[in-house]
């Protein structure tokens, strides 16, 4: 599991914390370092590693061993995919353990504001055109912290879709039950199978007839480029087809990223005869519905194709949306209610630190919550 770790990579991050923060050496490698990041990023960076500092300093405190789900916020900055735009190289970096967080279908465990336009933009996609036999794919692309996943829970669990829509299956793209030496392809397929009933031992029956199927071609002389992986892929795609042939299916893939290995375009039906290409463990005639997310526009642009698929999911401009998110996360840490003096110029300051970023402000929450004091004065109160 991913927990709070201070690493000597992120010392970039270090430069927009408070003086008492660092240490001599710490100052020694921040001069060091260079890294070019957009502001929005930067602080999101400054604003993860208050956290996970707070957040170890008290775990240390407090307990030995294992860590809580909030171990997921690590201190990493985020790190997309390096493409090279001048050359259709593409350099394959694999994620960043700090950014391996397990999704799940399930609303998040506080109220959802400021995505009133997102929600009914995807409803929209989902729900226009219910009757469609069209296979459609949309991919939602923002910044680390924006709300993609909640968007999409949100949507997901909404009863219009429920009843258009069966099966419903989201899938996380990273998963803590990964085999190390599992193909990523592989494994995805596989967990959308599970999803459909289909039971481990016809995965290990697929496996052994592609192994077999080459091992036969090999000792009869046989010149043949498909790998038993590739073998292998095909006929789980074969499966997948077969299960959602004839079905009104909606599948969300979130959290895409290159190591994943799902750069096929889903709606390429030109390629129909490679039998390991993604696109053929889709059904295009029965209305089905993929949806991703990604922080890589460039990845998702490889999956869905037409920027008309393409979504981007931008940070709130709403400072009341903002307010609302930050006052419910303080609630919930602290239990108490947020009652700054000068509310407008205090909504202004949470702007600015946040970027309008959900996820920050809910870290700002945990990091500087405010309450009123006595006197009538703001206060802030470290959460740890």
């Amino acid at each position: 599991m991913c927990h709070p770790k201070v690493k000597a990579a992120d010392i970039e991050s270090l430069r927009f914390l408070p003086f008492w923060f660092f240490s001599e050496t710490q100052e020694e490698l921040m001069e060091q370092a260079k890294k070019s990041t957009s502001e929005i990023d930067e602080k999101l960076d400054t604003i993860k590693l208050s956290f996970d500092i707070e957040y170890a300093k008290w775990l240390s405190r407090n307990q030995s061993g294992s860590f809580s789900k909030h171990g997921n916020l690590s201190i990493d900055g985020e790190s997309s995919p390096t493409r090279n735009s001048s050359s259709s190289t593409t350099i394959r970096k694999r994620r960043p353990k700090a950014n391996c967080v397990e999704t799940s279908s399930e609303l998040p465990d506080h109220e959802i504001h400021g995505f009133v336009n997102e929600t009914l933009f995807l409803k929209n996609f989902l729900l226009k055109q219910k009757e469609s036999k069209e296979f459609k794919t949309l991919a939602i692309v923002g910044k680390y912290g924006v709300g993609k996943t909640t968007l999409c829970q949100d949507v997901f669990n909404n009863e219009e879709v429920k009843q258009a829509y069966i099966p419903r299956i989201w899938v996380s793209m990273y998963s803590k039950e990964t085999k190390e030496d599992e193909d990523p392809k592989i494994d995805v397929v596989k967990r959308i199978l599970r999803s459909l009933g289909v039971e481990d031992e016809m995965f290990e029956h697929i496996k052994t007839e592609a192994e077999e199927e080459k091992r036969s071609k090999d000792e009869a002389g046989e010149t043949e480029e498909e790998t038993v992986k590739e073998k292998e892929l095909s006929r789980l795609l074969y499966a997948l087809h077969s299960n959602l042939l004839g079905k009104k299916y909606l599948i969300v893939l979130d959290d895409v990223w290159e190591d994943n290995e799902w750069d096929q375009r889903l709606d390429d039906e030109t390629s129909q005869q490679e039998r390991s290409h993604l696109s053929c463990g889709f059904p295009k005639g029965s209305g089905g519905r993929v949806i991703m997310t990604s922080r890589d526009e460039s990845l998702a642009k490889e999956i869905v194709g037409e920027e008309e698929n393409l979504q981007h999911l931008f940070p709130r401009s709403d400072a009341e949306s903002v307010w609302e998110m930050y006052k419910d996360a303080v609630k919930a840490a602290l239990k108490i209610e947020v009652k700054p003096r000068y509310p407008g110029r205090f909504k202004q300051e949470l702007m600015d630190k946040s970027c309008g970023i959900p996820l920050a402000a809910r870290m700002l929450a945990k990091i500087e919550p405010v309450k009123m004091d006595e006197t009538g004065d703001m206060e802030r109160k470290k959460s740890f």
